[in-house]
Order: structure tokens, then sequence, then C-alpha cells
């Protein structure tokens, strides 16, 4: 998988054209878990995301005031967990965050590698962790933004 996709995914979005379509108030992305437990104690008080919705089978954690994450327990939901973990939350974050983030959560026992990095073609400086079930997480800031 290619460094920093997220953040080249991220940026075709952002060029492509806007059509003209409803408004959206905001995004989540869905994650699927065998052990519920584990994730969340990893999203909510190793990452310290505030919690905006909680069900036994259910848990979603704010990112941003429009963005969240959703945790759901392998036995509920529309879908399963997934072996090969084919989806990479990334959090977008301001160019001097990226490396207080890395600090923070190298604080907190995760594995965040050496320290963040230059990637998407000098675009972004991002680095790479992932969560208890091998879900990849991302936290990446633009340098210079693609027009």
């Amino acid at each position: 998988m290619h460094r920093f996709l997220g953040a080249l995914v991220l940026a075709a979005a952002t060029m492509a054209s806007a059509a003209e379509h409803p408004p959206v108030a905001g995004h989540v992305t869905f994650l699927y878990f065998n052990d519920l437990d584990k994730a969340n104690h990893f999203y909510g008080e190793v990452l310290g995301l505030e919690t905006a919705f909680d069900l036994e089978w259910v848990n979603i954690y704010k990112l941003s005031p429009t963005s969240s994450v959703g945790l759901v327990n392998a036995s509920g939901g529309a879908h399963k967990p997934s072996a090969d973990k084919p989806v990479m939350v990334s959090m977008v974050v301001e160019e001097k965050d990226v490396d207080a983030w890395w600090e923070y959560l190298k604080s907190k026992g995760v594995d965040v590698g050496d320290g963040p990095g230059i990637g998407a073609d000098g675009h972004v400086k991002a680095f790479g962790f992932t969560d208890p079930e091998g879900y990849t997480l991302e936290v990446f800031a633009w340098i210079d933004h693609p027009k």
C-alpha cells in the first residue's frame, strides 16, 4: 500500500469538479471489530476521542465537529470485520499539530514509528499507526494543498 494513500485520495476528491447536490452535514467512517471493548479503550482512552453515540454494539467517536469514526461489534451492524482491513482513517490536522499528535500517541505507548514524514509528492506531512485490530490510522497536514 502506498504511504499516505489517504492524503492522495483526499487530494483527488478536492480537485474533482463540484457537482450541484444537497449539502452534507458530516461524515462517519464505520469500522468493524471482533473485540469492541478493546477498540473502545483505544479510541476513547488512548486517542482521547469524545464519545458522540454509545450503544452496546456501536460507539461513535468525534474526530471533529463534522466527522466521526464509528466502532461496530462483529455481531451487530451491516458488515463483519475483515482480516485485511481495507479501510484507513485519516485525521487531518494543522501542520504544527502533526508532531504534537506523534508525541502524544508515542507517550500513550502507540507504535508510531520514527516520526512524521513528507509524502504525496511533498504536499503532506504525516505518520501512520494501527489500532488493536489492525486498521490503519493516519495523522496528516497539508503543506502545500494541491489546487
